[in-house]
C-alpha cells in the first residue's frame, strides 16, 4: 500500500506510539520515575541545590548527568509533569524519525528501518532515559558529516557528552572524512559552549563545586555490573569468574586497531557504513552497565549493517535471530517465566548483535587497502 511508505503517515504512526507509551507509563502504570529525576535535577540546578543528592521524597534513584543535561531539560521540565512527560515521548520517537529521515539511505531503506525498528524504539521510549536521543545524535552526525556540514555535526557528539558520555563516540568519524584544523575546532567550540552553559547561572567557585559533585557521584556509582553487555555473556555462558575489565581492555584494543586500520587503508568510504554500525554495537555490548533500553543503539547500528551488506544466508539468519532475541525477547510475546529465567540471566539479548560485531569485526580487518 502507498501510503505505508509516505513521510506523513510514518511520522503519524510515531506520535500515535508515542502517545500510547506516554499514556500507559503516566496513568495506567504510574511508573515515570526517570522523567522525574529529570525533571527535579533542573528544578535543583536552578535553586542552587546539590541535584546529585538523594532525594527520596522526589524520586527512588539518584541523578547521574552532568551538570549542562539540567539546562537541556528545561523545555521540559517547567511544563506540567503530564505535559512534560507527553512531550518528552515524543519528542524521544521524532528525534529519532527525524535522524533516520536524515540518514543517507535509500528511502526504502529508511522506511524499512523506520517500522521494524519501533519494537525496540518503543522499549526504550518507556525507560523514559535518553538512550534514543544518543542513538539519534549518532546518526545525525554521521548524516552531517556526510553533508559536510561539519560545524552542525560538531554539535552532536558534543551534545551526547554532556548527556551520556559515551555518546561522543561519534566524534571518531572527524577523523576519517576529511579532517582538519577548522572541524576540529568547531568540535572545542561546541564543547565549550555546551559545557559552559552552567556559568551562565553559576559564578566561577559555583560551577566549579557542582562538577566535583557530579564527579564524586560518578565515583560512588561506578562498579563492574556487567549488565547485558559481551561481559555478561561471557561470565553466563563461559566463565564465571572472567575478569570484566580485561574484555573492556581487549574491546578497547580492537576498537583501536579497527579504527587504524581503516585510517591507514584510507577505504572509509568504501567501509564507512559497516565501521558506523560497529561503533554503535561496540559502543553498546562493551558497556559494562548496558541495559535493555540501551539496545536502541546497538540496534540502530544492527540496521545500518543489515540494509548496506549482502543479503546472504547468514546476513538474513543473523538479523532473523537479532529481531527474536534482541528486539522482541523484552516483549509479551514471550512468557515472562522465559524472559525472566532465560533470556535475563543468560544476557541474551546481546547475544545476537555480539555475533553480527563479531562478524563486522573480521569484515572490517581484512577489508582492502584504497590503494590496492
Amino acid at each position: 500500500m502507498k501510503i505505508l511508505q509516505n513521510q506523513k503517515f510514518i511520522f503519524v504512526v510515531y506520535v500515535i506510539a508515542a502517545l500510547a507509551i506516554a499514556f500507559q507509563q503516566y496513568y495506567l502504570l504510574a511508573n515515570y520515575n526517570n522523567f522525574t529525576i529529570f525533571q527535579h535535577s533542573s528544578f535543583h540546578f536552578f535553586n542552587h541545590i546539590n541535584p546529585y543528592l538523594k532525594q527520596p521524597r522526589e524520586h527512588f534513584d539518584i541523578f547521574l548527568y552532568n551538570p549542562s543535561f539540567t539546562i537541556l531539560f528545561v523545555p521540559f521540565a517547567y511544563l506540567p509533569s503530564g505535559v512534560g512527560l507527553f512531550s518528552w515521548c515524543i519528542f524521544s520517537f521524532l528525534i529519532f524519525f527525524f535522524s533516520v529521515r536524515s540518514f543517507p539511505l535509500h528511502e526504502k531503506s529508511k522506511i524499512f528501518m523506520l517500522y521494524l525498528i519501533i519494537p525496540e524504539l518503543a522499549t526504550s521510549v518507556m525507560n523514559l532515559e535518553t538512550n534514543v536521543t544518543i542513538a539519534a545524535f549518532i546518526l545525525f552526525t554521521f548524516s552531517y558529516i556526510e553533508k559536510e556540514k561539519f560545524f552542525s555535526a560538531a554539535a552532536f557528539p558534543n551534545l551526547s557528552f554532556f548527556i551520556k558520555g559515551y555518546g561522543a563516540i561519534s566524534g571518531i568519524f572527524f577523523f576519517l572524512k576529511k579532517p582538519s584544523v577548522k572541524t576540529f575546532l568547531f568540535l572545542g567550540t561546541w564543547f565549550l559552549i555546551i559545557g559552559g552553559l552552567p556559568l551562565i547561572f553559576y559564578s566561577p567557585s559555583q560551577f566549579k563545586i557542582i562538577y566535583l559533585q557530579w564527579f564524586q557521584q560518578m565515583q560512588e556509582i561506578y562498579s563492574y555490573y556487567v549488565g547485558l553487555s559481551i561481559m555478561g555473556l561471557i561470565k553466563a555462558l563461559v566463565y564465571k569468574n572472567v575478569s570484566i575489565l580485561f574484555i573492556q581492555l581487549c574491546g578497547v584494543f580492537l576498537f583501536v586497531i579497527t579504527f587504524l586500520s581503516v585510517l591507514i587503508k584510507k577505504n572509509y568510504e568504501h567501509v564507512k557504513y559497516l565501521f558506523l554500525a560497529y561503533v554503535m554495537i561496540w559502543v553498546i555490548i562493551f558497556n559494562h552497565s548496558s541495559e535493555s533500553p540501551t539496545y536502541i543503539i546497538a540496534s540502530s547500528g544492527v540496521f545500518i549493517w543489515f540494509l548496506q551488506s549482502g543479503k546472504t544466508i547468514l546476513n538474513s539468519s543473523l538479523f532473523v535471530f537479532f529481531v527474536i532475541l534482541t528486539m522482541l525477547s523484552p516483549t509479551d510475546l514471550f512468557p515472562s517465566y522465559v524472559r525472566q529465567h532465560f533470556f535475563v540471566p543468560y544476557c541474551l539479548k546481546a547475544l545476537p548483535c555480539t555475533l553480527i560485531w563479531i562478524k563486522l569485526q573480521v569484515e572490517l580487518l581484512i577489508s582492502k587497502s584504497n590503494h590496492v
